[in-house]
């Protein structure tokens, strides 16, 4: 054997050795003609040696798949293992190749050396067909999760809308109610008198006006809180409060649940999503309101408490309904999940909250049974993120 001989022509066996116990490793020389490949390389395109593949073909890109976003044989009349070496930024390193029983895989293409002296080309041929697939249905998976997190989004604002026209149900019963009143007086004053002075009228236009502004008051208060900003401000977190037990004391008023503020005077500043916390603070005094009234509870109370704690700022709303029973307090976050009565909760006010707290606010959202009832605390709020 000439000392000349080409390289792949010495220790022809040992080089076959070599390739087959790698994966899909492939020698070509000129860019294009196959002269070496593993074994099971081979057998993928339906061939038992290189020599029967060289009886049909020349090139391992005649099995190329012509797809948009994939490597070709050739692109605009540029070799694909050129493209490959001087265009890298715009051809790709994927490829398509259909096997033998006709199942069609995906490859990553990596160029590993060239040799000058004989323009030979090393090709591995890497089969990443599972873990595409596998990120597809990752991919898919994440996107129903995302789908099914925004039906849940969706219908927690329709149980907080439904909340809150409760609300203004009750902010609006009392000044309606006085206004039904001076309506009464003033028709009785005409009846028993046959005419109204001007000092009936002039009274009761500056009393139903004052009634009128506290349901436009109402109004606006609420048509403020649904249309949030999604920026992140400054704002006193008694403040937050204070807003939010505004919105549901008259729910309390009129449900015989006293509902203690111990949060006034403190005027403590956080920078974070304020009509997201006040939401997450309405949706923990409507479940303590809501299952105190379920049992039943005599001389009941909510009770709301703010402090600062060296782990962060700290809300609490705690309650004295009896609590939830210990086998079942684990989920109380789970989507769906409601202790009410069937028709009473939709079972996804506390799983926004602790999605809103941890996602958003950046804090932590924690139920657990204290004295005779409920003790929710959200920790960890930091005056800045």
């Amino acid at each position: 054997m000439s000392t000349k001989e080409p390289l792949l022509e010495k220790n022809s066996e040992y080089i076959q050795f070599i390739l087959d116990s790698q994966q899909n490793i492939l020698i070509l020389t000129n860019g294009k003609e196959l002269k070496k490949a593993n074994r099971a390389m081979l057998e993928f395109l339906g061939y038992e040696s290189i020599e029967r593949f060289r009886q049909s073909h020349e090139c391992i890109c005649d099995f190329f798949i012509e797809e948009e976003g994939y490597l070709y044989k050739e692109k605009k009349g540029v070799l694909w293992i050129d493209a490959l070496i001087h265009d890298k930024e715009h051809t790709p390193s994927r490829v398509k190749i259909k096997s033998a029983q006709g199942s069609v895989h995906l490859f990553q293409v990596d160029i590993n050396e060239k040799r000058l002296d004989e323009n030979l080309y090393s090709i591995t041929l890497t089969d990443i067909t599972e873990i595409e697939q596998y990120k597809k249905e990752l991919k898919e998976q994440i996107f129903n999760i995302q789908e099914k997190q925004q039906i849940l989004i969706q219908n927690s604002k329709m149980a907080s809308m439904g909340e809150m026209i409760a609300n203004i149900a009750h902010q609006w019963r009392q000044p309606l109610n006085s206004l039904s009143a001076l309506h009464t007086v003033l028709l009785m004053d005409y009846k028993d008198n046959g005419v109204l002075t001007q000092e009936d009228i002039a009274s009761f236009k500056e009393e139903s006006a004052q009634y009128i502004h506290k349901m436009s008051t109402t109004i606006d208060d609420f048509r403020n809180f649904f249309s949030p900003t999604k920026e992140k401000e400054w704002f006193v977190v008694t403040d937050a409060i204070c807003e939010s037990i505004k919105f549901v004391q008259d729910s309390f008023n009129s449900s015989g649940v006293k509902l203690i503020n111990l949060t006034k005077n403190k005027k403590t500043q956080i920078y974070s999503y304020r009509n997201e916390l006040m939401q997450v603070i309405m949706i923990l005094l409507n479940n303590s309101r809501d299952a105190i009234i379920s049992k039943e509870v005599e001389e009941s109370r909510v009770v709301v408490n703010f402090s600062q704690e060296a782990e962060g700022l700290k809300i609490t709303v705690e309650d004295n309904g009896g609590g939830i029973p210990e086998d079942i307090i684990d989920r109380v976050f789970e989507p769906y999940f409601t202790t009410k009565f069937k028709g009473d909760g939709t079972g996804v006010g506390l799983y926004m909250s602790k999605m809103i707290v941890e996602d958003s606010i950046g804090g932590k959202l924690k139920l657990e049974n204290y004295k005779d009832g409920v003790l929710a605390s959200l920790t960890h709020l930091h005056p800045c993120r």
